[in-house]
């Protein structure tokens, strides 16, 4: 038997004022946070689940919420910063009840929304049941919430909201994807089976409480995903393996009919139901019958003019139909031949892998590999720029339609044309280059440029590192190959490079160019790679490359898994590993040095009378500088550490304990130097943190100081940025009396609104002035503080 989880308490939650928009996500949100916050990028193309009540939609996004109310149109997204308890949504149900709404995730957390806060209910999360814990439907039955999950049916008893009992149909052994009460008994349906148990039975926390329905078939080559009680009819969908070959089944009293009402070949995704009628919900289609099977209404895409592939479907009481589309989140229908987008700003997906940024514009690549082999994700690429979201997919993007493109895995910005962006994938398309301005782009194979497939025969080519260099070539790294490394000339010609027998047909990760043009590369066996082109890229004659492993005479690296890459404002190489991370301090040389001169240096501090490398062995995901050469190390487990600039003191470790980062696993790292705004790629998806420190302007053209005005009650920092390089920064009042001093990191320094000696400053004008170690004091800007 499975673990109980009766009379497992909740806990509450702070209180929620959904009308002050600035504090729980409308549009507002959306602008550039302030120095040391945070925010959640939610991805809004994907609508998983809908629910209604008289005032409002809910839609259910992957990692959020939207509340549009019917009335004002107004939009609240809500989500693990602004309220919700936790990430990754898989069900919401509106208890029509006591007027609630639960909101179940994947991690088997509970949430209840009432008016003004939101009550958690982590017993499920929080118990030491092994295996998936997955909310998949919320049904009120009387006095009780029962909450359909992976391992069995948990009681959730809404007034004490607390667990009351759990029941094990399958032992754990199969998922609970629905379940209904009819006839005092209760129908749970898993993939394979309907099982049935008395209401009051109680044995039902066992699994010898339950017996297997023999009206219904149990399935190996097909499985049941939904089951809807519509008055006292029970209808159950079975879905097939092959397109188009979906069945609904109607149970009758010692067995069951084909409920076939429906025109063959239907992709049915869900069954719903609205005043006392079966809908059914396909791709492209909504169709709702009455209980002999007659069509009563109906929406198609064909009419429409939009395809749809809708997950859930509520109807309000004038009849329109709203659905929680899988492409393009909610979508209103009007009768069978309007429609309306009912879209809020955000991330199409909730798939990212790798990041680029240059002049304002973050790039972002979607694919994934698991274990070296392609996950299979064509979601393509997304652009962040000016606050507003952009993408492009094999729907959108006309030179990707019909081709097997899919994984992609990096991404690069082109510094001398930002309109132009490289995008490459493990496919057998490693390569497209997208002009974002028209929308269009040239695709690269090994028939038009000079990537090889991969030697595994697979027919793909590995391109798991984009990068253009400061005059526009563009570098690609490709691995499993005898020439790892290829460019792509800006006069559009290619060349292919040798980086010796230790670099051939190697797993290749991570690729940097330093400040002498140089490349470096990662694997994952076979440690680092350099190579130096010499006087030009044409002639290779004087090019010479190193190979810097593990070996105590050979780089001295933690490991030869080498996982991250970064070049500092110095032209330092630090290399991030599966066991710590070194520095190669003198990279140019080092192709020249002899055995053992070349080795990169592990930093070492003396703590409690013990001398230990910073960081230890932890395994380091990517690595950042930001605009005071400070290094962001991302980790696998153990989060975010921000070090200083030589890497020997840790001066931040953010965790989704601490912090509002979401998950310590961290893929990827990539800072707006612009602003200073950290954004982090987790397996929970994209979240970002405005960091105390931006690139310097040296003639103080984009100086800025924010908030300005400070009003009443701010508790944050004040903001001065765009300033020179590791500038001293001192403010005073209107009679030139120092109130508060420090130095810029990069080009921000930040103010805490008090004085020296920590009290807090009165209302006024306060002067800001900078100057470098070597230069005249210059007032570069002014705040008001309101108190």
């Amino acid at each position: 038997m499975g673990i109980n989880l009766f009379k497992i308490r909740c806990t509450p939650m702070n209180k929620l004022h959904f009308i002050l928009c600035f504090l729980v996500g409308c549009f507002g949100a959306f602008a550039q946070i302030e120095t040391g916050m945070w925010r959640l990028h939610t991805a809004t193309m994907r609508a998983i689940d809908i629910a209604k009540d008289d005032e409002f939609v809910y839609t259910a996004y992957e990692n959020g919420l939207m509340k549009y109310h019917l009335d004002s149109k107004e939009k609240t997204l809500l989500n693990k910063m602004n309220g919700l308890s936790d990430i990754l949504l898989s069900s919401i149900y509106y208890d029509s009840i006591d007027q609630e709404l639960y909101i179940g995730y994947i991690n088997g957390n509970i949430d209840k929304v009432t008016r003004n806060r939101v009550i958690n209910i982590p017993a499920i999360k929080l118990s030491a049941i092994s295996g998936s814990k997955k909310i998949n439907r919320f049904y009120r039955f009387g006095n009780t919430m029962y909450a359909a999950t992976d391992f069995g049916i948990v009681l959730v008893n809404p007034l004490k909201n607390e667990i009351k009992d759990t029941y094990y149909p399958t032992n754990g052994m199969e998922p609970i994807v629905d379940l209904t009460i009819k006839d005092q008994q209760i129908l749970a349906l898993t993939p394979t089976k309907l099982y049935i148990g008395s209401l009051g039975n109680v044995m039902l926390p066992s699994e010898q409480g339950w017996i297997i329905d023999p009206r219904v078939p149990s399935l190996t080559n097909a499985s049941y995903a939904s089951m809807e009680k519509v008055n006292e009819d029970v209808y159950i969908l079975q879905k097939s393996a092959g397109y188009g070959n979906d069945t609904v089944l109607k149970l009758l009293p010692t067995e069951f009919e084909y409920f076939d009402y429906y025109s063959v070949g239907l992709e049915i995704i869900n069954l719903s139901q609205h005043a006392n009628q079966l809908d059914v919900l396909a791709d492209g289609a909504l169709l709702t019958y009455d209980n002999g099977g007659i069509l009563v209404e109906s929406a198609l895409a064909f009419y429409l003019g939009i395809f749809f592939r809708p997950n859930q479907m509520v109807v309000l009481e004038n009849g329109e139909k709203w659905i929680a589309d899988e492409f393009t989140g909610p979508i209103r229908v009007i009768g069978g031949y309007s429609y309306e987008k009912v879209s809020y700003p955000g991330p199409p997906r909730n798939d990212f892998f790798a990041m680029d940024w240059n002049k304002g514009k973050l790039a972002i690549a979607s694919g994934r590999l698991e274990f070296k082999s392609p996950g299979f994700l064509r979601h393509g690429y997304y652009l962040f720029q000016d606050e507003n979201w952009s993408y492009n997919d094999n729907t959108t993007l006309s030179q990707w339609q019909g081709i097997d493109i899919h994984d992609f895995i990096d991404i690069s910005v082109n510094p001398k044309n930002p309109e132009e962006v490289a995008v490459s994938t493990y496919s057998a398309f490693p390569l497209s280059i997208i002009n974002t301005a028209n929308n269009s782009c040239e695709v690269y194979d090994q028939s038009n440029s000079m990537i090889q497939q991969s030697l595994a025969g697979n027919g793909w080519s590995l391109a798991s590192d984009v990068s253009y260099d400061t005059k526009g070539n563009l570098w690609v790294l490709n691995g499993w190959s005898d020439r790892p490394l290829v460019v792509k000339r800006t006069d559009d010609t290619w060349q292919a490079f040798d980086c010796g027998a230790a670099a051939r047909n190697k797993y290749t990760t991570r690729m940097v160019i330093d400040k002498d043009q140089n490349l470096w590369f990662a694997t994952e066996t076979n440690g680092l790679f350099g190579y130096m082109y010499g006087e030009s890229i044409d002639n290779t004659g004087d090019d010479l490359y190193i190979n810097l492993t593990s070996g105590d005479y050979s780089g001295a690296l933690p490991s030869d898994n080498v996982t991250a890459l970064a070049v500092d404002l110095d032209g330092e190489l630090w290399i991030g590993t599966d066991a710590g991370f070194a520095v190669l301090y003198n990279t140019t040389n080092s192709f020249t040095a002899g055995a053992g001169d070349y080795n990169a240096q592990r930093i070492k501090v003396r703590f409690e009378g013990n001398v230990e490398y910073v960081l230890g062995s932890s395994h380091i995901t990517d690595i950042e500088v930001d605009g005071g050469n400070r290094k962001w190390m991302a980790t696998n487990g153990a989060g975010l550490v921000l070090l200083s600039s030589d890497g020997s003191e840790i001066i931040k470790q953010f965790t989704k304990e601490n912090s509002e980062l979401i998950s310590n696993n961290i893929y990827d790292l990539k800072m707006n130097q612009e602003t200073g705004e950290l954004f982090i790629i987790t397996d929970m998806g994209l979240v970002s943190y405005r960091s105390d420190a931006s690139q310097d302007d040296s003639d103080y053209s984009s100086t800025k100081v924010f908030p300005n005005p400070v009003r009443p009650g701010y508790e944050g920092l004040i903001t001065i940025q765009g300033i020179r390089y590791d500038s001293d920064v001192k403010v005073t009042d209107v009679a030139g009396n120092l109130i508060f001093k420090t130095t810029s990191n990069g080009g921000t320094a930040t103010w805490d609104g008090k004085r020296v000696d920590g009290s807090r400053v009165e209302s006024g004008v306060y002067l800001i002035w900078t100057a470098t170690n070597q230069g005249t004091s210059r007032k570069v800007g002014k705040v008001v503080v309101i108190k």
